[in-house]
């Protein structure tokens, strides 16, 4: 049953991104946070580039030119990862206000796009540093795993070991930002909402996120390596909102028993 489900959601999505274009606005607003943080990473080499230049003309000690190209280098990082989690959490919550709005049978807006950003925003914008504070803090562990895992599972079956991991991962993680914004839930309760979809409804979460990082992955080189290097980040960024609207109904039809027909 729950594979019938797919196919109709699936169905329906595709009858939904043909009707209502905006919902893949989101995919241009992606490729201008791209270029903007390429620009920003330019100069922020070519600033500690400089930097390390003009220290070491007045300093003859090897440490100080380090540092004076470590110190700014650090700083950079830090204040762009920022930026992009900025962006990010803003194009996430946006993106899914127009999922919303086209699964409700209404054209996607700018209003719809804007809607709670200030309310939401911060929320996913903390949720993704919980991550990434977590991944941080447990790396060592994180590292010691994978290896040990990727050496017993991953060689033997030629990496699809690592796939299946990846799939595994991303089912429990696929929708913790539609709940934070569809269900106005907090950073912990949204994540915990993705939890217990995946752990209840494992089937359908794990074919989905398989099927999506597959088909995102490919679809790109289907035109040739040409229309990859020019046309790739629309090409993916077309299969993968298709996939997260589908993630959305999936959501809403487990998580609030909402029967599609």
């Amino acid at each position: 049953m729950w594979f019938d489900f797919l196919m109709d959601d699936g169905k329906a999505v595709f009858e939904l991104s043909r009707q209502y274009k905006g919902v893949f606005v989101p995919v241009f607003l992606k490729l201008i946070m791209t270029l903007i943080i390429g620009v920003y990473a330019v100069i922020s080499i070519g600033i500690t580039a400089i930097s390390g230049a003009l220290s070491g003309i007045g300093s003859a000690r090897d440490i100080e030119v380090i540092i004076s190209i470590l110190a700014p280098m650090f700083i950079f990082l830090v204040f762009g990862y920022i930026i992009f989690m900025i962006f990010w959490a803003l194009i996430e919550v946006g993106s899914i206000n127009l999922y919303r709005a086209a699964i409700n049978g209404e054209k996607p807006t700018r209003e719809h796009f804007l809607t709670g950003i200030k309310r939401y925003m911060m929320r996913v914008f903390g949720g993704k540093l919980f991550i990434h504070f977590l991944v941080l803090i447990l790396s060592p562990l994180l590292i010691i795993f994978f290896v040990i895992y990727a050496v017993i599972l991953g060689i033997p079956t030629a990496g699809w070991a690592v796939v299946f991991l990846t799939v595994v991962i991303g089912a429990y993680f696929a929708t913790w930002t539609i709940a934070i914004v569809n269900d106005d839930l907090g950073v912990f309760k949204g994540l915990g909402a993705s939890f217990r979809l995946a752990k209840r409804h494992f089937k359908p979460m794990f074919i989905l996120v398989l099927s999506m990082m597959m088909v995102v992955r490919y679809s790109s080189w289907i035109l040739g390596p040409l229309a990859f290097v020019f046309l790739g980040w629309f090409l993916g960024g077309v299969v993968r909102t298709f996939f997260r609207i589908v993630l959305y109904k999936t959501y809403l039809r487990y998580e609030e028993k909402v029967q599609y027909p």
